[in-house]
């Protein structure tokens, strides 16, 4: 396994998505410490907190490892999601303030208050930060 590559794949997940160590790790059951370790490559990941951080931010394990250029396992979502998660990744901060801005009016309560959690592996409003 390549460190290098699975570091910066990780950085690149967590600056797009605003997601800070401290929650990764949070979530995952682990500590910022090692999560900090494994985004500048100094340890080689261990496949059980891997496992974690993929279920956590939503994408597969082979994506991790730049195994796929496609974050999203395909067989949980449709041709028309995993099309809008593509467009997503590429939007730049100002248009997915805008996407959020219109999904907010769809949001239950719950999900506005922690809208990322669950299917998204991340923490807190899309709109700040």
């Amino acid at each position: 396994m390549d460190n290098m590559q699975f570091a910066y794949i990780l950085r690149e997940l967590l600056d797009s998505r605003g997601i800070s160590q401290k929650w990764l790790a949070d979530e995952a059951g682990s500590t910022p410490a090692t999560i900090s370790r494994y985004t500048s490559g100094l340890n080689q990941p261990e496949i059980n907190i891997v496992t974690k951080v993929a279920r956590v931010l939503g994408v597969s394990l082979d994506y991790l490892f730049g195994l796929t250029d496609s974050p999203v396992v395909k067989e949980t979502v449709g041709a028309e999601l995993h099309l809008l998660m593509r467009c997503y990744e590429r939007a730049d901060s100002h248009d997915k303030r805008t996407v959020w801005t219109v999904l907010e009016r769809y949001m239950t309560e719950s999900e506005k208050e922690r809208p990322f959690t669950s299917s998204y592996g991340r923490e807190g409003s899309p709109r700040t930060g």
